[in-house]
């Protein structure tokens, strides 16, 4: 009897303390990477951005009103908008976590559960409000969101883990080394160049609009009348301005150039950029006149900096196989995420 008695207090021992785990853990049987937990909050909080993308990419389609009552959950052709939430959620999920992960068995972070990082979350806020009330210099808001925290905590940790794998596990022979510097020396001197380039400006009314500067312009080129011209054509107000860029010379310009030469690098001398956002409310068409493209040094001159991007290469490569390697595992939660569990 006695016995009987122990084995049924050892069983119910053991269902105690399975269910007590669970509770422990807050979000048990959502979803695991590598035996360890992603939180129904943790993934809530990657699929948030993905809710606009979705209604994005379903409200583009004739028919369909993203704000009808049941959107979410409707199924067409076999598929709902949440399944493309879950569909885009997932890697994001998996590789964030892969990250702590790694982070953790390297020793760089202790805990990785969604507690955890909560309460770090809490800890950071407390240090801004403390430096602002002593005077210090604060970078950012005076409060992070939990959303902000958890972006900037995971960008943190995984340059942190680049930097490990790149130190610690890489290996570079010599050999290798220069078999890769043709790949750098062909990128690079693709993305180094000269440029003159004549800019011309309207305001933005629209992708008609836009589609109507650029054939127009493509097909008369720039001259000194090109204004009054596009006006009597078109419609469209313009006005033109000169610019040479030079890539190897910028350093930490504003974003108008950044977009000016993003244009002008996937085109060529005598060809026409599509048009891009200039400053607010108005758009820009680019006529590149000429484009000289950088040389690259030798491998011996250039032979750190090929190495560094090596490392770098091979570093992410690491990471994205020991991340792949993990065993994902989805529970019945994960099934039944709804739209109001991700937005409240």
């Amino acid at each position: 009897m006695k016995k009987k008695t122990a084995l049924l207090f050892f069983i119910w021992f053991l269902i105690l303390e399975c269910l007590a785990g669970c509770a422990r853990q807050g979000y048990s049987c959502f979803m695991e990477v590598g035996d360890h937990e992603i939180s129904k909050e943790e993934y809530a909080l990657l699929a948030y951005d993905n809710i606009a993308r979705t209604a994005r990419e379903y409200g583009a389609k004739e028919g369909i009103d993203v704000n009808a009552p049941g959107f979410w959950e409707q199924k067409r052709d076999g598929v709902s908008p949440m399944d493309r939430v879950r569909e885009l959620t997932d890697g994001e999920a998996v590789h964030q976590k892969g990250i702590q992960i790694l982070a953790k068995e390297n020793g760089m972070i202790d805990e990785i559960g969604y507690e955890a990082f909560l309460k770090q979350y809490q800890e950071e806020n407390k240090q801004r409000k403390q430096m602002k009330e002593e005077g210090k210099v604060l970078y950012g808001p005076l409060e992070l969101s939990v959303s902000q925290y958890y972006s900037y905590r995971q960008s943190q940790l995984e340059q942190a883990l680049e930097e490990f794998a790149e130190q610690k596990i890489v290996t570079i022979g010599e050999e290798e080394l220069k078999a890769y510097y043709p790949v750098v020396k062909q990128a690079e001197e693709k993305k180094n160049f000269q440029a003159k380039l004549s800019l011309v400006i309207f305001e933005d009314a629209g992708e008609e609009q836009k589609a109507a500067a650029e054939q127009w312009i493509a097909a008369h080129g720039i001259t000194d009348d090109l204004p009054l011209l596009l006006a009597e054509e078109t419609g469209i107000s313009a006005s033109v301005e000169s610019m040479a860029v030079d890539t190897l010379e910028l350093g930490k310009e504003n974003l108008l150039l950044d977009r000016v030469v993003q244009a002008v690098q996937e085109v060529e001398a005598g060809e026409v950029t599509p048009a891009m956002e200039y400053t607010d409310g108005m758009s820009a068409v680019a006529v590149v006149e000429s484009k000289e493209y950088a040389a690259f040094g030798s491998y011996e001159t250039e032979r750190d900096y090929v190495e560094y991007l090596l490392r770098e290469k091979k570093a992410r490569e690491y990471i994205a196989d020991e991340i792949s390697r993990l065993e994902v595992k989805k529970g019945k939660a994960w099934e039944t995420l709804t739209y109001e569990d991700i937005i409240k």
